[in-house]
């Protein structure tokens, strides 16, 4: 089952558990667990692989005495479809989503920045820091990034697919703990040139994979205080949407992307493994 009717499934389930009246948020919850261990079970699922890598993610220290890295155009390139030769070309995807962070330094996105120039990290709310807002805006970017060549269709498809997935994962996250009330440090402020403060926030991808593993952020928060940097806590959070609505907007834009990718003229099919060629040095 691919990602797409995965998704559906589970925001059919969730409109119905929606309508139940009181329980809906904790039947959302249910019904999201129990929609994911379905897309889970039979080879084929299209998000499987991408569920196999967050599993293999290593734990790091808290704190960390080695750096620490993982990024979306990483979790692609470990797809088993993709060819070694275009690691450089979905490097590009590492200014999307990007997380590396160890003794010496720590950035989102491809910054590295140095923990002696870090003023504070910023914890916020997972849950309200995902919206279907910004996932549609870093689909826009993904299409940007991508270079025009044979096999940019499929790789979107699979980008897509990765962020869609690691969200869900994040979401079956928040059937055992509500993830309303799980902080993440999603936002570093810093001195850059001549001292002026800066600062940059985690994008979607980056996000919901400090949501989704508990480890990685306990690792970062550790690995900031061993030097010496406060981390602040989060506001309150506000009333916001239920899990179960979450899921059915990404259902919706997940199908709305699908649509359009097949609806794109030229560059083959989605489902069409890639022939990317390196870059030319």
């Amino acid at each position: 089952m691919g990602i797409v009717n995965r998704v559906r499934n589970l925001g059919d389930s969730v409109s119905a558990a929606v309508t139940a009246g009181k329980d809906a948020v904790a039947a959302g919850r249910g019904v999201v667990t129990r929609g994911v261990d379905a897309g889970r079970a039979g080879t084929a699922a299209s998000g499987d692989w991408v569920l196999s890598v967050l599993r293999s993610l290593p734990a790091p220290a808290a704190p960390t005495p080695v750096e620490w890295e993982f990024s979306l155009g990483a979790l692609i390139c470990r797809h088993p479809r993709v060819p070694a030769v275009t690691a450089k070309v979905l490097r590009r995807l590492d200014g999307i989503g990007a997380l590396r962070f160890g003794p010496d330094s720590v950035g989102f996105e491809g910054e590295d920045i140095p923990w002696s120039k870090v003023v504070h990290l910023q914890l916020h709310d997972a849950f309200s820091a995902m919206t279907t807002d910004v996932l549609d805006a870093e689909i826009d970017r993904i299409r940007d990034v991508l270079p025009m060549l044979p096999g940019r269709k499929w790789v979107v498809t699979k980008v897509v697919e990765g962020l869609a997935t690691v969200m869900l994962a994040a979401l079956e996250q928040a059937a055992e703990q509500r993830m309303d009330t799980v902080d993440i440090a999603c936002e570093i402020t810093y001195r850059g040139t001549l001292g002026m403060k800066k600062t940059i926030r985690a994008n979607v991808f980056t996000t919901a994979l400090l949501a989704q593993q508990p480890e990685v952020t306990e690792s970062l928060l550790a690995t900031a205080r061993a030097n010496g940097v406060p981390v602040l806590p989060a506001e309150a959070p506000a009333v916001g949407t239920p899990a179960a609505e979450r899921v059915r907007a990404l259902r919706a834009r997940t199908d709305a992307v699908a649509a359009e990718l097949r609806a794109e003229p030229g560059d083959g099919s989605p489902d069409a493994p890639p022939q990317l060629t390196a870059p030319r040095p």
